[in-house]
């Protein structure tokens, strides 16, 4: 008897342990979900500085220099480095500054025939039909006769079979 009420208590005291292993508060699953919360916050500052870069370029670009002069300065990138990519901001700055300076039908022509070399490598690649192509450009073509060339083109290009959806 004496036997019995032991084993039957081990066996008690066991399955309280390992049910208490179970009963622990897992930390796991709220981590992932605050992990989705924080790419999605990060998804939503990267549209941010897209719409930066596209509302003010020019400032965009003087944001990163002064960014990459700060790095310099603490010690995480190289004076090469530094030079290599200030160098590289400083031609963009100077490309838009040029395109600025172009008259509106330039502007809309310099538009459109980068955005059909990009339309043809697309095709011949087989990422886009031709016919797909075709309504990209007559998109485009559409909405540069509408662009008053001061900011930047307010261009809502979408993949024809998204548009077929909504």
């Amino acid at each position: 008897m004496k036997n019995i009420k032991l084993l039957i208590t081990i066996a008690f005291v066991i399955s309280m342990l390992s049910s208490n292993v179970f009963a622990v508060e897992s930390d796991i699953g709220s981590k992932s979900q605050d992990g989705a919360v924080d790419q999605h916050k990060e998804e939503i500052k990267d549209k941010d500085k897209c719409q930066k870069c596209r509302k003010n370029p020019i400032k965009y670009l003087e944001d990163k220099k002064q960014s990459v002069e700060k790095d310099l300065k603490e010690g995480r990138i190289s004076k090469e480095e530094a030079d290599e990519k200030i160098k590289e901001i400083e031609h963009r700055i100077q490309k838009i500054n040029e395109f600025n300076s172009l008259p509106l039908s330039e502007k809309k022509e310099k538009i459109y025939s980068r955005f059909q070399k990009h339309i043809e490598r697309k095709v011949s690649e087989g990422k886009l039909t031709n016919e797909e192509g075709q309504k990209f450009l007559t998109e485009l073509k559409k909405e540069l006769d509408e662009w008053d060339g001061k900011d930047f083109p307010n261009l809502k290009i979408d993949k024809p079979d998204n548009k077929q959806n909504n």
